[in-house]
């Protein structure tokens, strides 16, 4: 088979370290981005998967606190290598629904180069000093692994 027909699954491990006055965040949406490849997520061992069919894919989490602060973050695979993008400090409209598409829109060239970066690792902060990352911990291959950290 073909390296532009296998599929791909990020496993993605979130961590809170450090919570600020007992304010901890959930997944509330998932998304998947179909550019000519299907995508699932689920739940396996307590760990949300994004499965894709093929590379030119991605998938959103949007996370929520208890206190109404919420990120995105989208990961995905690009020309056969993963890549990853966090979003700190939404407005009411910014929802992963929303954002996800925005990655591969001209319209959105600044989200367009986060994609084609590729990066393996990203760190943002957001307005209330909070750090969010992610790390590829398997970054190579068709199977996957991210750790993303709020601290």
């Amino acid at each position: 088979m073909s390296q532009a027909n296998q599929g791909y699954s990020i496993k993605v491990l979130i961590f809170q370290t450090n919570p600020r006055e007992n304010e901890f965040f959930r997944v509330v949406e998932k998304t998947v981005w179909n550019f000519a490849n299907g995508g699932t997520w689920s739940e396996v061992d307590g760990c949300d998967t994004l499965r894709m069919n093929g590379s030119g894919t991605s998938g959103a989490l949007r996370l929520l606190s208890n206190k109404g602060q919420g990120c995105i973050i989208t990961l995905g695979v690009h020309n056969y290598k993963r890549w990853g993008d966090i979003i700190t400090n939404l407005k009411d409209d910014q929802t992963a629904c929303v954002i996800n598409p925005q990655y591969y829109s001209k319209d959105h060239p600044n989200m367009e180069k986060q994609r084609e970066r590729q990066l393996t690792s990203y760190e943002t902060t957001d307005l209330q000093g909070r750090k969010f990352s992610f790390e590829y911990v398997v970054s190579e291959g068709h199977e996957l692994t991210v750790r993303v950290i709020i601290a």
